[in-house]
C-alpha cells in the first residue's frame, strides 16, 4: 500500500515537471508546438496518479520524444563540439542556433526519461494490484 502511493506520488511530481516544462514554453517564440508537446507528454504521469494507463498516449509520447530528439541531434552534436566555448544557458542567437537546438534536444530526452520512468512505475503498480486479486 505504501509503495502504491509512493509511486503516484512520484507520477504527479513527474506531472508537474512536464506541466513547468509547458508552462515555460509559452514564453518561446513557437509556444504552441512544445506547449501540446509537453502537455501530451505530461499524461503519461497523470494517469498514473489515477491509476490508468493508455499505451496510446504513452506511444504518442514516445514517438513525439524520439521524432524530437531525431529532429535536433546534429544541433546537439554541434554544440558539443563547441561546449567548451559556448555555455549552454545563453540568450538566443541566430548565429548559433545548435545552443538552442542542444536545449530543445535536452528537453525531448528527459521527457523520454520521465516517460520510461512512468512506463516502469506502471509495471510495478499492475503486479501489485494483480497480487492484490
Amino acid at each position: 500500500m505504501m509503495l502504491m502511493i509512493t509511486l503516484r506520488s512520484v507520477a504527479f511530481l513527474l506531472f508537474l515537471v512536464l506541466l513547468a516544462f509547458a508552462l515555460l514554453q509559452l514564453n518561446d517564440p513557437d509556444p504552441l508546438q512544445w506547449t501540446i508537446y509537453y502537455l501530451i507528454c505530461s499524461l503519461v504521469p497523470l494517469m498514473l496518479v489515477f491509476k490508468r494507463f493508455s499505451k496510446a498516449v504513452f506511444w504518442t509520447a514516445v514517438i513525439l520524444s524520439l521524432v524530437v530528439m531525431g529532429l535536433y541531434a546534429a544541433g546537439t552534436l554541434e554544440y558539443l563540439r563547441h561546449a567548451s566555448q559556448e555555455p549552454l544557458m545563453q540568450s538566443m542567437n541566430p548565429a548559433k542556433p545548435y545552443i538552442e537546438e542542444a536545449r530543445e534536444f535536452i528537453g525531448g530526452f528527459i521527457a523520454l526519461c520521465i516517460l520510461l520512468l512512468c512506463r516502469f512505475m506502471w509495471f510495478r503498480l499492475h503486479r501489485m494490484h494483480a497480487k492484490k486479486a
